[in-house]
């Protein structure tokens, strides 16, 4: 499994940024193993954004996750 949807830990990333932006951002938000796990793995390029971040994870782990963030409330 590639983990849970980032971006709600990515708010004060500053895009566009590379991996060591982005796990900065998710640590300090408080994010866990579940988030920085798959952060950590992602390819060292700048990401334009936080749904570019999620499809990243999502198309390099190959694995269908849950999407949190499309969920009603």
């Amino acid at each position: 499994m590639a983990g849970t949807d980032p971006r709600p830990y990515l708010t004060e990333a500053k895009y566009p940024c590379g991996r060591d932006e982005l796990l900065r951002a998710a640590a300090a938000a408080g994010a866990g193993d579940d988030v920085l796990g798959p952060l950590g793995t992602l390819p060292a390029r700048d990401y334009a954004d936080g749904d570019g971040v999620w499809e990243a994870i999502r198309s390099y782990h190959g694995a269908p996750i849950h999407d949190t963030a499309k969920e009603a409330p």
